[in-house]
């Protein structure tokens, strides 16, 4: 059996936090924030859904069609 989020608790908690970590980013960011600031959000974004992709392809492959 492939371990996966659906199967793995492991896997589930890992990827959890790097959700929690991506909203985060985007609550941090205001209309005061700078182009730069944003740029830097969308690109930790995208390392989170990398590290998530490690874990379960799957899941990762989703989030990205979500944006």
């Amino acid at each position: 059996m492939e371990k996966n989020y659906q199967t793995c608790k492991y896997i589930r908690n890992r990827i959890d936090l790097y959700l929690y970590e991506m909203s985060s980013l985007f609550t941090n960011i205001g209309t005061d924030s700078t182009e730069e600031e944003v740029q830097e959000a969308y690109k930790r974004e995208a390392e989170y859904i990398e590290l998530i992709a490690e874990l379960d392809p799957v899941k990762a492959d989703r989030l990205r069609a979500s944006y």
